[in-house]
């Protein structure tokens, strides 16, 4: 009689096919695990603040760009532009837990209405050729109109934002804009190939998984390992020509643009990518069969790139109000800290440390048992 109707129990307790199984969490708490890498409340507190001025700053530079011309074009090229290369280099994810665009991207989560669609893997890559195109198409701008005409750059800045914002609102998590459409995403993936400082990551709670690989927490992060090879290996090989080629246009106002000085514009930055990228392409047929080789050969072409950068721009902005000898000195001391910082240092870590897996830590927060067609599991148990 005992075993007849334990025997009974087990059948009750056991959904029979067809049954509807509900999912019903139990013991569910927002805090997190004690290892988790996501920063802390008071650590998250001081990553809001600072993504809120930042955001306030891009407010005030695009009001500045439209009613204060002067001062806002000085702050945005000559200030803030200028300082971003080296902080993606250093630290990459410092850049990422602050950039003003990407908590524009983020709003719509914070709001609760965003629609969360899954990025598909082809959808990525061609977002990524898209944000490299734009990058190349929009840095040649620059000369012959965003960089003396305010109305032009606020335009830019305000029609990224709306873009950002509606990819936020589409698809899930940062897979819409800051992985995928940003073009500035192209050089994080450059510069901060080897980053000397490795954060938190300030923007997710938990890793949802949105982009895979994940760019904050991928070690070695390089051009070629997200999206298509050809796109990152083109990216690779051609910026340091692109930059340099970028350096010999002079700004032209408005009204002075016209066919010739668009076409200068286009052959000399442009003309520079094919030079660069045909020795890129020469090394890497040599060295083919050397895979180590070919990845300092990586290295050696975004420290080319970000060096050249520098090596322009520094004496381009303080030369003026500097002794004659400021050129040659900063050339000596960027040059080899860019080659120093990509190249020649040992550690290779990621530029954030991944947050919980979101999977990992509702089952460590849900109870599985059973109780008749009841059954009380975690997300993702079947």
């Amino acid at each position: 009689m005992f075993r007849h109707n334990s025997a009974l129990q087990d059948r009750e307790a056991s959904p029979q096919p067809g049954t509807i199984v509900r999912i019903s969490p139990t013991k569910y708490s927002r805090t997190l695990p004690a290892n988790s890498r996501t920063v802390g409340p008071k650590e998250r507190i001081i990553w809001v603040i600072l993504q809120a001025v930042l955001l306030l700053v891009g407010v005030a530079l695009v009001g500045l760009l439209l009613f204060w011309q002067d001062a806002g074009l000085a702050l945005m090229w000559y200030l803030l532009i200028p300082s971003a290369p080296a902080l993606v280099a250093i630290a990459p994810g410092a850049w990422r837990n602050i950039c003003p665009m990407a908590t524009v991207h983020m709003l719509a989560q914070k709001v609760g209405i965003a629609r969360n669609m899954r990025m598909p893997e082809w959808g990525a890559a061609t977002l990524g050729w898209i944000s490299t195109i734009l990058l190349f198409v929009i840095v040649p701008t620059r000369h012959i109109g965003l960089n003396t005409d305010g109305s032009l750059a606020a335009t830019m800045l305000l029609s990224a934002a709306v873009v950002a914002f509606v990819m936020g609102a589409l698809f899930e998590k940062r897979s819409g804009w800051c992985n995928s459409l940003c073009p500035i995403h192209s050089v994080e993936r450059l510069y901060g190939t080897n980053p000397v400082i490795t954060l938190k990551n300030a923007r997710c709670d938990l890793c949802e998984v949105c982009s895979n690989p994940c760019p904050d927490s991928t070690p070695e992060l390089t051009p070629t390992v997200i999206g298509t090879k050809f796109i990152g290996n083109f990216l690779v090989g051609s910026f340091a020509g692109f930059i340099w080629g970028w350096f010999q246009v002079p700004d032209y106002l408005p009204h002075e643009v016209g066919t010739h000085q668009i076409i200068e514009t286009y052959v000399w930055s442009w003309g520079g990518c094919i030079i660069t990228y045909t020795v890129f392409k020469i090394c890497e047929r040599i060295l083919r069969h050397k895979d180590n080789a070919r990845t300092i050969l990586h290295r050696v072409f975004a420290a080319a790139a970000i060096s050249t950068y520098y090596w322009y721009r520094l004496p381009d902005l303080l030369a003026s109000s500097l002794p004659d000898w400021f050129p040659l000195v900063s050339r000596m001391v960027t040059t080899p800290f860019f080659f120093w910082v990509i190249v020649l240092r040992s550690p290779k870590v990621s530029w954030q440390k991944r947050p919980v897996m979101a999977s990992t830590y509702w089952s460590s927060r849900f109870e599985t048992k059973t109780n008749k067609t009841l059954i009380h599991v975690a997300p993702g148990e079947t």
